[in-house]
């Protein structure tokens, strides 16, 4: 029986000896006996660094920041010119017509406008809420009022997940069209509300200063 064990082990040694393992094959075969060992593959199916190109027009997938601004502010100046085109329409067919059913044409018009762009800031808010790795159905916090402020601060400036999350792929990066959107656009929108509110101010501060002068004060 020892004689038996000793030609075995005599046979290994040559074996090993004339066929030696190279380490490239050690090593593989020490990664596949290693059950602790980390796998070298991709195991959720997405690549390091993977994006994706958000769409002006979605319910879902992610959205940055200044898109979020950008997408926000353009569909705010499409929905006020298109009020301005039906304003200006219903009110010349007024002074034709001479009748006064222009002013509910108008308000159901401007139901008709403002509806799809309310819609559509809630799909924007969803995006954000999944970009930052939250649940979309806290945009129904714009409903509540002084809430919606805090809100809207947070979408603007709550930055997103780095890589992917449980809601998709981050956003690509943004392009000198989003950039330009997301900060101009902003910056005219509110220079524009602020002109509106400030004008018509004056132009009353100026016009009972005129009065007074008339009257002798």
């Amino acid at each position: 029986m020892q004689a038996c064990r000793r030609i075995l082990y005599d046979c290994r040694i040559y074996n090993d000896r004339e066929h030696p393992v190279s380490d490239t094959h050690s090593d593989f075969k020490t990664d596949i006996n290693n059950p602790y060992q980390a796998p070298a593959a991709v195991v959720d199916g997405e690549p390091t660094g993977a994006t994706y190109q958000p769409r002006f027009w979605a319910w879902s997938g992610r959205l940055g920041r200044l898109r979020y601004l950008a997408y926000l502010t353009s569909i705010s100046f499409l929905t006020m010119i298109a009020v301005g085109i039906l304003g200006g329409v219903l009110g010349a067919m007024q002074v034709v017509r001479g009748n006064a059913g222009g002013i509910d044409m108008l308000t159901v018009g401007l139901m008709i406008l403002y509806i799809p762009m309310f819609v559509y800031s809630f799909a924007l808010a969803r995006r954000r809420f999944n970009d930052t790795g939250r649940t979309g159905w806290l945009c129904l916090l714009m409903l509540v009022p002084l809430v919606n402020v805090l809100v809207s601060l947070y979408l603007v400036f709550a930055p997103g997940t780095d890589g992917p999350n449980e809601y998709g792929l981050p956003p690509s990066k943004n392009s000198w069209l989003v950039i330009v959107g997301g900060i101009v656009l902003p910056l005219v929108f509110i220079v524009g509300v602020m002109a509106a509110v400030a004008i018509p101010a004056y132009q009353a501060y100026s016009a009972k200063a005129q009065a007074a002068r008339g009257s002798g004060f």
